[in-house]
């Protein structure tokens, strides 16, 4: 697996990119910035980046890239806590290494990322017409990636809950995903689509007691590009609670 690393400084930044696009692209509005003062690294999953694609029939779901995230940082002899920056389902990377390897995570930062129950909700409430359009999304992934979505939210709820003193920081999008409209689906089922992720939405502020709430009023999914500055306002957000940890230890 190809990486990247810009910057220095500590604490340093680790990126988890969507499903489809590689950190460098995903975080491209914003890497220069927060490099400015951080160590900001990101390894390119299978099939992004100069990463190699899987070999023929392999599959990777959650665990698999929370095992890869954790190789990669044992490459970088990576030792001080890290913070983890989780866009979309690289959120659920972010959270299930962060709950499984509480010493080694300083803080968590999730942009537009979705809420465990997003893909159940949708299914049971759009018609069958709809939700097979949806679905051939996953199998599109599955067949040409080795991208298993639908599985890794089971073993997402199954990961243990997050320490409760862990700075959190998340970014919720305010405006509808229009590009789920290329799939096909009805209207009915882009609204499903659209206010299933707003209603779950703010459970994530309760997944730790230091959590911050951001909503990015000008975006849709893509906030690292339409709104870098809410980004790098959660980023320093989520430092500052840090730095102030390491305060109370003097």
């Amino acid at each position: 697996l190809s990486f990247f690393c810009a910057g220095s400084g500590e604490p340093t930044l680790v990126l988890e990119a969507p499903s489809g696009i590689s950190n460098e692209e995903a975080f491209a509005n914003v890497i220069e910035d927060l490099s400015a003062g951080h160590t900001v690294c990101a390894y390119e999953r299978a099939f992004y980046g100069e990463s190699e694609p899987l070999a023929d029939g392999q599959i990777q779901s959650l665990q698999d890239y929370v095992d890869e995230l954790a190789a990669f940082l044992d490459s970088q002899h990576q030792t001080q806590p890290i913070i983890l920056v989780g866009y979309s389902y690289g959120g659920w990377v972010s959270r299930s290494y962060a709950a499984n390897h509480p010493e080694r995570v300083a803080g968590l930062v999730l942009i537009d990322s979705p809420h465990v129950q997003w893909m159940r909700q949708m299914k049971s409430k759009m018609d069958v017409e709809d939700w097979v359009k949806v679905e051939d999304i996953f199998e599109w992934f599955l067949a040409n990636r080795g991208h298993d979505a639908w599985n890794s939210q089971f073993e997402m709820e199954a990961t243990p809950d997050l320490p409760p003193n862990l700075p959190l920081a998340v970014i919720t999008r305010t405006q509808d995903h229009e590009r789920m409209r290329l799939s096909g689906i009805s209207e009915a089922a882009f609204r499903i689509y659209n206010d299933v992720h707003f209603e779950l939405a703010p459970d994530l502020l309760n997944l730790t007691e230091r959590t911050i709430g951001f909503s990015a009023t000008q975006s849709q999914h893509y906030i690292p590009e339409s709104e870098p500055e809410i980004v790098l306002e959660a980023v320093q957000a989520v430092v500052t609670l840090t730095n102030t940890d390491h305060s109370d230890l003097k």
